[in-house]
């Protein structure tokens, strides 16, 4: 997520089909959207556990899921300001920008631990979005501010945290690729994607731009390009949502572009289940989530 006043916009949750038969096929079909959910204020964190979708409201700082066809709030803490969501053993960690902590609960609502610190008692700042390892092990990223730079931070199975990079531009969406070797981060004020290689601990190592978004989409429409939210597909396609440049993109895991599907408003956050691409999407007067399948 890259901060905005949540007081300008108003959000419903939709549902739209994007198919992508090949990471080849770069024709792709997009279905008009269906709203599913309404009366939403700033959705986020879209993750499926099992086939029950779980996303967060920013701006209420509420969790939430959807259930029967109905929004059900799961979780709300009060000044959490919750932003990222992962499903870590049949439990969430929920990232809470505003308060700077991470939060574990059930999938019912219960708290189980608030994280405060790393090992070396060193604050978040501004966390804002998690992607889990196949080791069960729990990468989170912490945006930084003007005075402190973005951060990444891993979380073992012991529960142990600890920094693992830092010096990032504002550090937003990240996944693990399936090998566990690479972890995709989005740098948004670089219009960038960049990847480190991760070591046998968690630790990461070898920092590289995979892409500059501003450079393969500045010929388009859209003068500022932000990557936002990133997920990756079972075939390894790369997923990013734009926050600003309208739409998301479809990447190979080596950073060549796919496709690009152009939608209107601001587009943060993605989930994928099998072919499917679940995005949610921030617009500024008819907003929501966009959701495929």
């Amino acid at each position: 997520m890259l901060k905005v006043h949540a007081a300008n916009y108003t959000r419903m949750l939709l549902a739209t089909l994007l198919l992508l038969a090949s990471p080849s096929h770069a024709e792709s079909s997009l279905q008009a959207p269906e709203v599913v959910a309404t009366g939403l204020h700033f959705p986020e964190g879209t993750i499926f556990v099992g086939e029950t979708l779980y996303f967060v409201d920013y701006a209420t700082s509420d969790v939430l899921r959807i259930a029967f066809a109905k929004v059900e709030r799961v979780w709300h803490q009060d000044g959490c300001g919750a932003n990222g969501l992962v499903e870590l053993r049949g439990e969430l960690l929920v990232a809470c920008y505003d308060n700077g902590t991470i939060v574990r609960i059930t999938t019912d609502g219960d708290i189980r631990e608030t994280i405060r610190h790393d090992e070396a008692s060193g604050g978040f700042v501004a966390p804002n979005d998690l992607a889990a390892d196949s080791a069960g092990g729990v990468y989170f990223t912490a945006s930084g501010n003007d005075a402190v730079p973005g951060k990444i931070y891993y979380r073992d199975t012991s529960g142990r945290v600890r920094m693992v990079a830092s010096g990032i531009s504002y550090a937003n969406g990240l996944a693990v690729s399936s090998d566990r070797k690479l972890l995709y981060v989005a740098e948004s004020r670089r219009h960038r994607v960049v990847t480190f290689e991760i070591g046998a601990a968690g630790e990461l190592s070898g920092e590289a731009e995979l892409v500059d978004l501003a450079a393969v989409l500045g010929d388009g429409p859209h003068s500022v390009v932000k990557p936002d939210g990133l997920r990756l597909d079972k075939s390894g396609r790369l997923f990013v949502g734009l926050y600003e440049g309208g739409g998301f993109t479809v990447l190979t895991p080596d950073g060549k572009l796919i496709k690009k599907v152009e939608l209107r408003g601001h587009h943060a956050n993605l989930a994928c289940t099998g072919w499917k691409i679940h995005l949610r999407d921030v617009r500024r007067r008819h907003g929501g989530w966009f959701l495929s399948r």
